[in-house]
């Protein structure tokens, strides 16, 4: 009988978690072991079939390896989140989506960048271009900043003003990008930086109005440079003259042709009547 007893509890003790964990675990260190040794092309095919199987370490294994082999792949970085979420570790699903999207947002802005170094001699489409970078870019810093790196942020801007500084509106964003690392750290102190970028836009593209507003709100909430700030608030007054002014003609044109077209629209209806009167 004690025989017996000593069989069952040997049995439970087989089944019991800690022995499965260890079995898992030792199951695990072969399967890695395995998949350290796979090409990209294998580790990721191998990923999908563990995934498909549901069996989320193989997949977990398989995905890191082919991430490994190629950091910047879109696609293993995608499924290594998928199978991370599925596996209920959603702090490491957030870190892979969101590695996945910065590494989406910096091949977008590196085929935007050398598609404006091709066209940078005034070919069409120019514009259209520094849109596109412009909008990726922000887009980029927006994910960091949604994850409170606002370092990176800042970094993504300083590269872009590094590679075209005459971009006056990048010089603007690199400015907001300064204050909202500081405004996010709880650091109100006045920063030099700020100012640098904001006279650069204004250098570059001296009829920018927001530019000029935004300097002016910078150093009057600090109280640096007063003599600055009213040469600034003159220029301020005169391009909203000139805006007015444009806006205003713009306004008068669009009313001459408007009554033209009445006009118009008047003559071929007085025609149509004397043409069917005759």
């Amino acid at each position: 009988m004690g025989k017996n007893k000593k069989l069952k509890r040997q049995a439970a003790s087989a089944a019991s978690p800690a022995n499965n964990k260890k079995q898992k675990q030792e199951n695990n260190a072969e399967v890695d072991v395995e998949i350290e040794t796979l090409s990209f092309d294998d580790a990721f095919s191998a990923g999908l079939a563990f995934e498909q199987l549901e069996s989320y370490d193989g997949a977990l294994a398989a995905f890191q390896q082919a991430v490994k082999c190629e950091p910047t792949h879109l696609g293993a970085l995608a499924h290594l989140a998928d199978v991370f979420s599925a596996a209920g570790q959603l702090e490491d699903a957030l870190k892979y989506q969101h590695l996945k999207a910065t590494k989406a947002y910096k091949k977008s802005l590196a085929m935007s960048a050398d598609a404006l170094e091709a066209v940078k001699s005034g070919e069409d489409g120019l514009e259209e271009l520094k849109k596109a970078y412009g909008v990726t870019l922000a887009a980029l810093a927006e994910a960091f900043g949604e994850v409170g790196d606002l370092n990176a942020a800042v970094k993504v801007f300083e590269e872009a003003t590094k590679r075209f500084p005459e971009n006056a509106n990048l010089h603007y964003n690199l400015a907001n990008m300064h204050r909202a690392r500081s405004g996010f750290s709880g650091n109100e102190d006045f920063d030099s930086n700020v100012v640098a970028c904001l006279e650069r836009a204004i250098e570059l593209s001296p009829d920018t109005r927001d530019f000029v507003d935004d300097l002016v709100e910078y150093l009057e909430q600090h109280g640096k440079q007063p003599e600055r700030v009213r040469e600034l608030k003159t220029k301020a007054g005169e391009l909203q003259a000139v805006e007015t002014t444009v806006q205003s003609d713009s306004e008068q044109k669009e009313e001459q042709s408007s009554e033209e077209e009445e006009e118009g629209a008047e003559e071929s209806s007085d025609e149509e009547e004397d043409e069917e009167e005759a």
